[in-house]
């Protein structure tokens, strides 16, 4: 956890040779995988997580900057469950004041 907590783009084969290094126990890359995600889950939370508290940090996005412009996007999946596609803003600057 340490690894990823230093440098998010911790490749998988960089950790499970940090492990072997370290513990001398060698596991396969899907595992490792695994045990990449759940950390980064752990340390961010899940995408679904994520998507929820998207359209409240984007209003307050909005709220906070005044003459901001903010639309995004999502593809509904089934009838409860949407996918993230894009989002997009821009500042309009007063600059003729």
């Amino acid at each position: 956890m340490i690894i990823l907590k230093r440098k998010l783009c911790t490749s998988v084969a960089a950790i499970q040779g940090t492990v072997e290094r370290s513990y001398g126990y060698g596991f396969f890359y899907y595992k490792a995988w695994m045990t990449k995600q759940k950390i980064l889950e752990r340390l961010f939370g899940t995408y679904e997580k994520s998507f929820q508290n998207l359209p409240r940090t984007l209003l307050a996005i909005r709220d906070s900057n005044p003459g901001i412009i903010i639309t995004w996007d999502h593809k509904m999946v089934d009838d409860n469950k949407a996918i993230f596609e894009r989002a997009f803003w821009i500042w309009f600057l007063d600059l003729l004041r």
